[in-house]
């Protein structure tokens, strides 16, 4: 049989990278530096299609390995140093990818500094997981409002980058509207705190000198009288990274350099810690699950549904519902979705209803209760106050993307169309028209997602392994957009733009995108921060990154067939992280619980197997044994990748 080869070091660091690191470990840099191929294959991808192989990955232990990493780059020398922060990894556009250095502040940047009931605050670190800090205060009668899907383990540092926000949007908005202040390292390595400045205090700190004064004078040029999207008052999901329109309040003229920042997406500066609102848990709760016949039907209800003022209308289509019946969620949820179990063509609206006082919302709840009998595309509803089983219902939600990426074949449902949004009442001829494009592709998709703020999660299923698939990618991109626009809508509602910017000069038009380019100015004019993406600075020509490149398949694509049988389940990773759960209770691989290192979890060595089964195809040897020794193989082979991880 022919010897099994061993996954070897690739692409050496560039010379300016290698003399950066050097210079790192000099000055003082207390946190961990690794270089390693390992390493840098884990955080080379995230939850999007995209991969880049970064230089290397940096783990800063404190506010004070960030400001070294920056003081150090400002330097001529190292000017072509790149720099992109990550957190969770959980981006599904590639925000936190790139060919330069990663900053993560997931491993020891998580420490929760200080909770005030009192004042309904909490001070955190970037690090600090959603979950985490909701397990630290829901006891205490509190919670942190922007709700995500990826709650245990998507950080609280990245859904600041993000602005992330999920259910419940209507009545909590998004992260940044509970963000107090922010502490953030700039280019140069100068520490700033952010916060609302009355307009006493911002004339003071307009003028003062040195970077901060400069910053505070450009971003107020930039945003002040900013011209408004046209439709931006009626999308509750409206985004566009860079928030000028609510830097400054004309009414009392006070000023904030949160709005700027809250969905920069790494591209303006480093957050190192952030202060939080805590908003007080409602009392009570209740849930009705209502099964429809299609999914139009549920679509054309979840307008109607909103007359009731729910908190929230969440819809998930017959592909999830068919998908969590093999998952263990689904002897949870079983009972609450109507005797007969074959959901071919329905769909779910999971219809939340919060208060303090039950009362408050029972004549609502009761009135709904009461009028779904006759309607005639429902099949059944079940009515629920019991906390277990709202909880269930809502985890089968949750799961939508996990399962999605348990389907079989070779085309797996992905991202990158996937959290479009339109003006509510125009969601259901928008849907239309975006399903009648995929069907005239031939394509299968899953659909999920907040239907009560036109915001619908939709993820076609492609192998971007095919040249004919990966043009099928761009086709469709591009006529979304333009359903977008036709509809008044958004690309990006809630999942960040990555390297889906590049829609967004024609999107923006060319004044508001000027006005963006001076908010980059001010906070990064040498451009080194997460390149390529939302926008460059004013002098700078560098263009955004191609959506359509540096895609896993296109690396996936060089494996062989006969490579691919040996380890399948490697190529179908869909990046979702949900093995990244913080929980030490969760069950899940233990060697990531004991290490708290990447590499070791099931999506790390997904990304290693992935990259040896590439070498091996590259080099034309044959990985086919004997089945029998298959499993021994294998075991042996994935020994031996942890020793490549000599940097963490």
């Amino acid at each position: 049989m022919t010897a099994v080869p061993a996954l070897v070091e690739q692409p050496q660091l560039d010379a300016v990278y290698l003399q950066f690191i050097n210079e790192l470990r000099r000055a003082g840099f207390a946190g961990v530096i690794a270089t390693d191929y390992a390493t840098r294959l884990v955080h080379a991808t995230d939850n999007s299609v995209y991969q880049l192989l970064p230089q290397a990955v940096v783990f800063p232990r404190h506010e004070a390995d960030v400001s070294c990493i920056f003081a150090l780059a400002h330097r001529d020398e190292f000017r072509a140093v790149k720099l992109s922060p990550r957190g969770g990894g959980t981006g599904t556009n590639g925000q936190s990818l790139t060919t330069g250095i990663i900053i993560d502040v997931s491993r020891f940047q998580n420490a929760i500094l200080e909770v005030n009931t009192g004042e309904r605050w909490a001070r955190v670190q970037p690090g600090v997981i959603l979950d985490q800090l909701q397990d630290v205060v829901n006891p205490q009668g509190f919670f942190f409002a922007p709700e995500l899907s990826p709650s245990n383990r998507a950080t609280l540092g990245g859904m600041a980058n993000t602005d992330a926000c999920g259910k419940g949007s209507r009545l909590y908005g998004r992260t940044g509207d509970h963000v107090i202040a922010l502490r953030v390292v700039l280019n140069n390595g100068e520490v700033i705190d952010t916060g609302r400045l009355e307009s006493s205090e911002f004339f003071a700190r307009k003028h003062k000198p040195g970077r901060e004064g400069e910053i505070y004078r450009l971003i107020d040029e930039a945003c002040r009288n900013a011209p408004q999207h046209p439709n931006a008052d009626r999308l509750g999901r409206f985004i566009t990274a860079y928030n000028l329109w609510h830097v400054i309040d004309e009414k009392t003229g006070s000023f904030s350099l949160n709005p700027v920042l809250c969905g920069s997406e790494g591209t303006l500066a480093v957050i190192t810690e952030l202060k939080l609102k805590l908003t007080p848990l409602p009392k009570h709760k209740a849930l009705f699950a209502i099964r429809y016949r299609t999914f139009d039907a549920a679509l054309a209800a979840a307008h109607d549904l909103l007359k009731h003022q729910p908190s929230a209308v969440e819809t998930i289509d017959d592909k999830i519902l068919t998908l969590a019946k093999d998952d263990i969620i689904f002897p949870k949820v079983k009972p609450y979705l109507g005797e007969q179990q074959d959901f071919t063509g329905n769909s779910i609206n999971l219809v939340e209803f919060v208060g303090d006082d039950a009362s408050e919302f029972s004549a609502r709840a009761e009135q709904l209760k009461a009028e779904l009998p006759t309607a005639a595309e429902v099949i059944s509803f079940h009515y629920t106050t019991e906390k277990a089983a709202q909880a269930a219902l809502w985890d089968l939600r949750k799961k939508g993307v996990g399962l999605l990426g348990n389907a079989k074949g070779k085309r797996r449902p992905i991202p990158f169309v996937e959290d479009t949004a339109v003006p509510p009442e125009n969601l259901a001829a928008y849907i239309r028209e975006f399903r009648a494009l995929l069907d005239s592709h031939g394509l299968t998709y899953g659909m999920f997602g907040h239907v009560d703020v036109g915001c619908l999660h939709v993820r076609p299923a492609l192998n971007l392994r095919s040249d004919a698939d990966e043009a099928v990618f761009r086709q469709i991109s591009d006529a979304v957009y333009a359903l977008c626009k036709k509809y008044g809508g958004v690309m990006w509602s809630e999942h960040g733009k990555g390297l889906r910017a590049w829609y967004g000069p024609e999107f923006h038009g060319d004044e508001i995108y000027r006005r963006m380019r001076q908010v980059k100015t001010a906070f990064d004019p040498r451009n080194q921060l997460s390149p390529g993406k939302i926008c460059a600075p004013l002098d700078d020509a560098t263009l955004l990154l191609d959506p359509f490149q540096n895609t896993r398949g296109q690396q996936d694509r060089q494996i062989s067939d006969s490579a691919e049988t040996l380890a399948p389940g490697a190529l179908y990773c869909n990046g979702n992280g949900q093995c990244f759960d913080y929980r030490m209770d969760s069950v899940m691989c233990p060697s990531y619980k004991a290490t708290g290192n990447r590499l070791h979890s099931p999506k790390g060595r997904s990304g290693l197997m992935r990259e040896w089964l590439r070498q091996a195809s590259a080099a034309g040897i044959s990985l086919t044994p004997a089945p029998a020794s298959v499993g021994e193989t294998l075991q042996r082979e994935l020994r031996r990748i942890p020793l490549l991880n000599t940097g963490a």
